[in-house]
């Protein structure tokens, strides 16, 4: 039996699992809907994750849950300590405010999906390496220029990039924190998400829309939900794997600031609406607000 020292996993798989990945630090089980990760105790804790006190995880060929009791061929594992790593923010972050933070920390790292963000931003300094590298960065900026909105986002850049979790992926991830700082909807994402054949990415975002992340990122979406000083937590993701918290980082900027329309002033239109006494006034007004708002929501850049 080996101890567990924390997990974020938020309901426990069914059935048996297969090995699907093997790393140092880590052994990613597929269950089929989702997959859960093993690892040693200097791991980063995720929606998940189990954390294990131990610094070499034992091989095994397959594993299954007994209730709370995770088997493996060669050791068990009771799963206890868990850790609610939910968001839940107020959903009325700065957007601009949030961009304006994260921008001098976009930066041109070596696979990351940084670079391609500052070429598509019309960067001129941004080295472009020989090869398969450079080409999949010049492929990520273009497809970044013509994403709109997030469902195109997600349309163009999943598993685009390098590593289990391609750049894409990392990106997408960081892009729905910022939605949902933001109070916007990510259900309409859900579906492609859904779809989508790499397993190891297909659980992360998934937790992602339900509003959980790993835990380095949820304590930068902590700090950006309150307008707080981030560069503490910003370092601490960047740190993350060979390039994923650079992703996180550059998908949380990019939807900040091209990604996601501005919202509608509720709260001037509603002082304005509180200005008029008389009724029939507040309901000729409510009535221009909305054909505005129709007219702008039908017009080609937004279809």
């Amino acid at each position: 039996m080996i101890p567990v020292l924390r997990t974020g996993l938020r309901v426990l798989p069914t059935g048996t699992g297969s090995v699907l990945h093997i790393s140092e630090r880590a052994i990613n089980i597929d269950f089929g809907e989702r997959v859960v990760t093993l690892l040693n105790r200097q791991g980063i804790l995720t929606p998940s994750s189990i954390i294990l006190d131990a610094d070499y995880i034992p091989g095994f060929n397959s594993a299954y849950f007994n209730g709370i009791l995770l088997n493996t061929d060669t050791f068990s594992a009771e799963i206890r300590n868990g850790i609610n790593l939910a968001a839940n923010p107020a959903g009325n972050a700065d957007l601009k405010l949030i961009r304006n933070t994260l921008r001098p920390h976009i930066v041109g790292k070596e696979r990351s999906i940084m670079g391609a963000v500052l070429l598509a931003e019309g960067s001129e300094s941004v080295h472009v390496p020989e090869g398969i590298e450079g080409m999949i960065l010049e492929d990520q900026a273009r497809r970044l220029k013509k994403c709109t909105n997030m469902e195109s986002a997600v349309q163009s850049l999943l598993g685009l990039g390098f590593g289990l979790t391609p750049s894409g992926d990392d990106f997408i991830l960081g892009a729905i924190s910022a939605m949902q700082l933001s109070g916007r909807s990510v259900s309409h994402l859900r579906i492609p998400i859904a779809d989508y054949k790499n397993a190891f990415s297909r659980t992360m975002l998934l937790d992602g829309l339900d509003g959980y992340f790993p835990e380095p990122l949820l304590r930068l979406i902590k700090v950006l939900d309150t307008a707080g000083d981030p560069e503490r937590e910003i370092a601490d993701l960047l740190r993350i794997g060979h390039t994923s918290g650079y992703d996180m980082v550059a998908g949380i900027y990019y939807a900040a600031a091209k990604l996601i329309p501005p919202r509608v002033n509720s709260e001037s239109k509603a002082g304005s609406v509180s200005r008029i006494s008389k009724p029939k006034e507040r309901k000729m007004l409510k009535l221009s607000i909305g054909m505005k708002n129709l007219i702008k929501y039908d017009s080609p850049h937004n279809r």
